[in-house]
């Protein structure tokens, strides 16, 4: 595996770990299927800890697997043309999201909207379209559903919406 150039994990350095653990956890299947057919039935036994070590070496990889997708989310949500705010929304109905076992869902009645992530624990990814300034003169750059929660939560605040050509870092 390459040597880091960042200080933090790349997206592709944490999908090499998990095909790392994907190609392992082959090698004990393939393993754990050989001492099932041996003769002997002290081998045989010996492959319930290895097929045990397939199983938790897939939950393994399935998880540095996800971790890769989120830790590509945020940095994409970096970018100065998305909106600042820490956590995700339904594009439609806003501050509604819902989310468990790493999956997420708008629970306005009637919106079928789901991803297959954790989209509220995830920053949000949507386009800003709006800069919001508080009492305090604190401005954020802000999609829609986020610029019209602020607006509704926030006593003071100002929302200035922006050009297409305007939303730009």
């Amino acid at each position: 595996m390459p040597e880091p150039t960042t200080p933090e994990p790349l997206p592709a350095e944490l999908r090499a770990l998990a095909a790392d653990a994907e190609a392992l956890a082959a090698r004990t299947a393939e393993v754990a299927a050989r001492l099932q057919t041996a003769p002997d039935g002290h081998l045989q036994r010996l492959a319930r800890p290895i097929a045990k070590a397939t199983h938790d070496l897939s939950d393994y990889t399935a998880e540095v697997s996800r971790t890769a997708e989120d830790l590509a989310r945020v940095r994409v949500a970096r970018d100065p043309n998305l909106c600042d705010v820490p956590w995700g929304v339904c594009p439609t109905h806003g501050v509604t999201l819902h989310s468990s076992g790493g999956r997420a869902w708008c629970t306005d009645p009637g919106c079928a909207a789901a991803w297959d992530y954790d989209r509220l624990h995830t920053p949000c990814a949507e386009p800003v379209t709006a800069v919001v300034t508080d009492q305090d003169g604190v401005t954020a750059r802000l999609c829609e559903a986020h610029a019209r929660d602020a607006s509704d939560r926030l006593s003071g605040c100002t929302v200035s919406r922006l050009d297409h050509q305007d939303s730009g870092g």
